[in-house]
Parts: C-alpha cells; structure tokens; sequence
C-alpha cells in the first residue's frame, strides 16, 4: 500500500511566513464497512527563525489493518497489518512582496518508498488585495511487494500548479486553482490479480496481475469562493473539475460554513460531493485478455457524499483543542464485489502557540 502526498500542501507552503511559533499533536482514525482500519498520530512543529523566515517539520504513522476486497487475490482473502512512516521539513522565505519556499518529503513501508522536494513561488499585488501563487513538486517512488524481494518498480511523479488569489470586497475573496500532474512508471497495485472469466457468476479460467497505463496526465481547475456574512460566520465554497489521459472526468462541490460562537468556539461544518466517469480500459468483468486490465473500483464510475463538522476550542490564548468527525459514502456503478462502502474520519488534536 502507498502513502500519497496532496499537492496542496506546497502551494499552501507558498505564503507567508507565520508571526508565531507553535506545535501541533493529533491522531486520526478511519474507519470503513471494507475492512479498513487506519489510525493515525501526527506531529508538527513550525517556528520563526527570523521575522521573515519559517521553518516547519512534520512527522506522521499510519497504522493499517485490513481485509479489503481489494486484497482479495485468486479468491484468497488475506489481512494485513501495515505501518507507514513520513517526515518532512519546509522553510519559507518573505521577500518583501515575494514568498519563497521550498521542501523534502520522504515517506517509508514494508512495500514502497518515497522521496519528495517541492518549491514554490508567491507574489502579492495591489496592496495585498491580489495574490498570484506557483508551485512545482517531484516524486521519486519505488514499489514493491511484501515476501517477494525479486518485485522492484518505479515511479515518478511531477506537479506543477498555479493559484491566484482575488479579495473583491471586504467580505469577499475567490481562488482559481489549476494543476498539472505527470506520472510515468508502475501506477498498477502488485497485490490486485484480474479474473477472466464468461460472465461474473462464472468461475475464473485464469487470474492475470493487474496493468495500467505507464503514463498518466491529470488535469484539475478548482474555482472557490469566501464570503463573510456577518455575526463571526463565513460560507465557502468550491468546485473542482478534473480530467486525464485515462479518460477519467469528476466533478466535486464542497460546502464549508464556519461559525464563531466565541472568542473561544469555532465550529465548521462541511460537506462535499464527487462524481467521476470511469476510465477507458476498467470493465466491470473481462471476458478475454486485454492490454491494460483492472480491478481498481477507484478507477470505474462513482460517486460519494461527505458531510461532518469540527469544533475548535481555544482552551487558554495559546493552547486550542480541535476534535472532527466525518461520515462518508461511496456508491459503485460496476464493481459487484462491494456495490457500496461507508465510513467515518474521526481526529482529536490539539495545538500549542507560544
């Protein structure tokens, strides 16, 4: 299994540099109906070096067990127990109406490996009211299999992203964002073997190891929205299109609405939809040998429903407790083995300012 960076987090790295210092502890857990447990504790520490620089470190475990369909090989159901490991260090740079920044991203488990650098660059315009920001990161990943050393692939990652950032009124502020990804190498899973077989109540007359495509480029432009309605409460909102070279087209709409009950309580509420077409070689069942075979559900037509809340608590001005929890829902289109999948994200945390 693989640990997957989100590129939002180097253009996130692209702004300013935080006038303050602080440490961060929280632990994760999700939970679904396929079998899936993963809890996960993380850490994470920024400081101002300088009224002008920053530095970040993070460091986060997932600890996986499960029994997903997707382990299911050659009609032997097997569990696994996982545990996955990633560390990174950042720094920013202001340089008076630019921000620089940059970072290393290395992420480890029994079965795969990653090494990662980012960069980005932020210019802000027009007494702040305008920001234009660009990033770019790198992945270099190495895929294996668990018990078999002889298994050994490569993949490699590259990001590029751009961002601008609009406050129209007081009480309004949008966001475009659009990237472009590049993946070249083993993007298949070495554990997921492809049934052929007549029919899908039939019996399989052979199981083949799944294979995708070497190369894949993804495309996705996110429009948002800020606006602040009075009495301590904003609404945002998002839509999000994406599209790639495997023909896969989604859609997502999120709702965020954030409510100040006090100087202490924060409370967010959020929901979010997706739907997605499937790729052009995923077939609900194969009844002969393809090229590109598959029996990833992630990569068939779906669509899913998020809805959850946070609440933040500023216990004393330099200590805040956050507790989230968020129930979810996937439905398949053509994957018999699980029509559906529910869940939950649960996490506690807390912060410390000083």
């Amino acid at each position: 299994m693989r640990l997957q960076l989100t590129f939002w987090l180097l253009l996130a790295s692209a702004g300013s540099a935080r006038a303050q210092t602080s440490f961060a502890s929280k632990v994760q857990l999700y939970v679904d109906n396929d079998h899936t447990q993963v809890v996960s504790p993380l850490v994470r520490a920024q400081a101002d070096v300088t009224p002008t620089t920053n530095v970040t470190a993070a460091y986060v475990v997932d600890i996986v067990t499960s029994a997903s369909i997707d382990l299911v090989t050659q009609a032997s159901a097997r569990t696994i127990h996982d545990v996955r490991h990633q560390g990174s260090l950042g720094a920013s740079q202001i340089l008076r109406e630019w921000s620089v920044s940059g970072g290393y991203v290395y992420s480890t488990e029994n079965d795969y490996a990653s090494h990662g650098v980012n960069a980005g660059l932020e210019r802000r315009l027009f007494n702040n009211n305008t920001t234009l920001a660009g990033g770019y990161s790198l992945s270099a990943n190495k895929v294996g299999r668990a018990g078999d050393l002889s298994f050994s692939r490569d993949l490699q990652v590259q990001t590029f992203g751009g961002t601008w950032t609009q406050i129209l009124t007081p009480m309004l502020a949008t966001q475009v964002v659009y990237t472009f990804a590049a993946a070249d190498g083993y993007q298949a899973s070495p554990y997921r073997f492809v049934p052929v077989r007549p029919s899908r109540g039939d019996l399989a007359r052979l199981w083949v190891p799944e294979s995708d495509p070497l190369q894949r480029y993804k495309n996705a432009l996110t429009v948002g929205a800020n606006l602040y309605l009075g009495s301590d409460t904003s609404l945002q909102g998002d839509y999000r299109f994406y599209l790639d070279s495997w023909d896969i087209r989604s859609h997502t709409f999120q709702v965020r609405y954030l409510v100040d009950f006090s100087e202490k309580i924060e409370i967010r509420v959020r929901n979010r939809f997706y739907t997605q077409s499937a790729a052009t070689f995923y077939r609900g069942n194969y009844e002969e040998l393809l090229t590109f075979m598959t029996i990833d559900r992630e990569l068939g037509a779906l669509w899913s429903e998020m809805f959850g809340g946070k609440l933040g608590w500023k216990v004393i001005p330099t200590l805040e407790l956050e507790a989230k929890a968020e129930l979810f829902y996937f439905s398949y289109a053509d994957f018999a083995a699980l029509p559906s999948r529910t869940g939950a994200n649960i996490a506690l945390g807390a912060t410390l300012t000083y």
